[in-house]
């Protein structure tokens, strides 16, 4: 696959064409060389950064106001080359992933219409490990969420991630029913990227629960 990269001024002045040059877009032979001029771009804009095969793209990166009022905003990971079959087949996209977050120091990403925290490199924290979600009788992975921490306004109804909302609310934190191995009920305050952990693992064990009857 022939990949190259590239970076837009402001996303807010793009045309409805993404891969149609103009006067917001600069296309690079290789990630160094977008990230350099990335980084020359105004913050104050909706910036992005990403990489395409000619026809497909993918956004690796963008420029975003963490709270209402913010002046400028504070670069994510826009998006998980995993979730789209083509690009999770493709090593440059995991390579530029994970070069993004590292040489841009990262701190979150853009999951559906928030922004959460990124997932620690070591996986599940060691305290909740053993430990399994509340959900309801359909497994459905959000469902024992009843509070969220957005930053700037508290603890919000879970409704907020499934509502467009610009900016993107900073979702920190989950509140969450849990249950241990013994059965005990436990309130969980976990990050996004934990709960998500959780959830598979809870899914797992339901449906091996499932399988044994």
């Amino acid at each position: 696959m022939n990949i190259s990269y590239y970076t837009i001024d402001d996303l807010r002045r793009l045309s409805k064409h993404p891969l149609q040059k103009g006067r917001g877009m600069e296309q690079f032979s290789t990630l160094e060389e977008a990230m350099t001029h990335y980084c020359t771009l105004p913050a104050a804009g909706i910036r992005a950064l990403g990489l395409t095969d000619g026809v497909h793209v993918l956004e690796l990166v963008k420029c975003l106001p963490l709270l209402p009022d913010d002046c400028e905003g504070e670069d994510v990971l826009a998006s998980d080359y995993r979730q789209f079959p083509l690009w999770a087949q493709e090593p440059e996209a995991a390579k530029a992933a994970e070069a993004c977050i590292a040489s841009l120091a990262l701190r979150y990403r853009v999951k559906g219409n928030v922004v959460e925290p990124l997932p620690a490199p070591e996986g599940l924290p060691q305290e909740l490990q053993g430990n399994f979600l509340w959900l309801n009788l359909s497994g459905e992975a959000q469902s024992a969420i009843h509070q969220v921490y957005v930053a700037g306004t508290g603890w919000v109804s879970p409704g907020i991630l499934h509502r467009k909302a610009d900016p993107m609310p900073l979702v920190l934190k989950y509140r969450a029913d849990g249950i241990n191995e013994q059965g005990a009920y436990l309130s969980l305050e976990v990050e996004p990227w934990a709960y998500d952990l959780l959830a598979l693992h809870t899914q797992k064990y339901m449906s091996e629960r499932k399988s044994e009857r």
